[in-house]
């Protein structure tokens, strides 16, 4: 409807583009935005999918794998790896705006790694909001895991981190944002974890099942880190409980896809796909359809025919005038792909 009224003339569409609207609509409903589209880091399947009619993504859709790839998204930004400079680039797909921004000088050659964006304010509503991004490394040669934050407030690399972690590295999986810590899964199915206000490495114990390595990190309902997972025809969601003598135990709930998504897909072999953490959605590809469900509701809330998509996807969320959305698309999705 945002969409129509944005066309009916230009006062109406001065109103919905407002900041004060837009703060408004992002209370209104309760600092949830939709889920925009996704990006994908497989080579024969586009880089960026629009999953709303009114967001014209599509452009972003068309870049070659060669030139991007996707490391994570959060509060209305991508982090992107562009392999055509070496750089990193954090992009907002709405307005257009981009912070180019190097490896850190300690990142080694023979390094695995992985990135998270943020939002210093935590949501996305806030253009003008400083950024951080945080990059985690691993160092193959002697195993030091390491990590810093970069601000664009400052356009600098803060001091490095580091844990030294045998046999064990980072891989490139999405990560997540539970209160003010981020969390990545390492090779050998543990989960390491980067506290924004300690600015500190911790590593947590390895997951109880790995699941073909599909597995991806989320928050639990009670506020600590979890994880899903399917086996067979059912959805695994595990998470973490604080026991009398001071452990903290995993527990797993289990939901038949069956029930869920109806009785033909359990013949269809589904597979976790995606997580979409700022709006609280998984994404299940069973065949070639793929399904968007809430995890509170446990509801299936959209469905997508001929998406063969594999893990992982990089879910954007957002909330955006169609008007703005368009514009900034004509004018920016060649310039972004070379820094200035």
């Amino acid at each position: 409807y945002l969409f129509r009224a944005s066309h009916v003339c230009k006062h109406w569409r001065s109103l919905i583009h407002d900041a004060r609207f837009l703060c408004r609509f992002h209370e209104f409903h309760r600092g949830t935005p939709p889920v925009l589209g996704f990006f994908s880091n497989q080579p024969s399947f586009p880089f960026f999918v629009s999953i709303t009619n009114t967001f014209a993504g599509s452009a972003v859709g068309k870049i070659d794998h060669d030139y991007l790839s996707v490391l994570d998204c959060r509060h209305g930004r991508a982090l992107l790896k562009c392999k055509c400079c070496n750089e990193l680039l954090v992009l907002d797909l709405v307005t257009g705006d981009t912070i180019w921004l190097p490896y850190p000088t300690q990142l080694p050659k023979q390094a695995t790694y992985n990135g998270a964006v943020l939002c210093v304010a935590g949501h996305d509503n806030c253009h003008s909001c400083p950024v951080l991004v945080v990059l985690v490394f691993s160092n193959k040669v002697d195993f030091i895991t390491a990590g810093c934050v970069y601000s664009s407030e400052t356009g600098v690399w803060g001091e490095i981190t580091s844990i030294h972690m045998p046999d064990s590295f980072v891989v490139p999986l999405p990560t997540v944002l539970v209160g003010n810590t981020l969390y990545w899964l390492l090779d050998n199915d543990h989960i390491i974890q980067f506290d924004l206000d300690k600015h500190r490495l911790d590593l947590i114990e390895e997951v109880p099942h790995s699941y073909c390595k599909q597995v991806i990190i989320m928050p639990a309902e009670d506020g600590l880190v979890g994880f899903a997972g399917v086996d067979g025809s059912s959805l695994h969601l595990w998470s973490r409980v604080g026991s009398i003598d001071g452990g903290v135990p995993w527990t797993r709930r289990i939901i038949d896809f069956e029930e869920l998504l109806g009785p033909e897909t359990s013949l269809c072999h589904p597979l976790l796909v995606g997580y979409a953490e700022d709006a609280d959605v998984i994404f299940i590809c069973a065949d070639t359809s793929v399904y968007m469900i809430h995890l509170k509701s446990m509801m299936k809330i959209e469905r997508w025919n001929e998406l063969d998509i594999v893990f992982p996807i990089f879910p954007y969320t957002r909330f955006y005038s169609p008007g703005i959305a368009i514009a900034c698309f004509r004018c920016c999705i060649v310039p972004f792909l070379l820094p200035n």
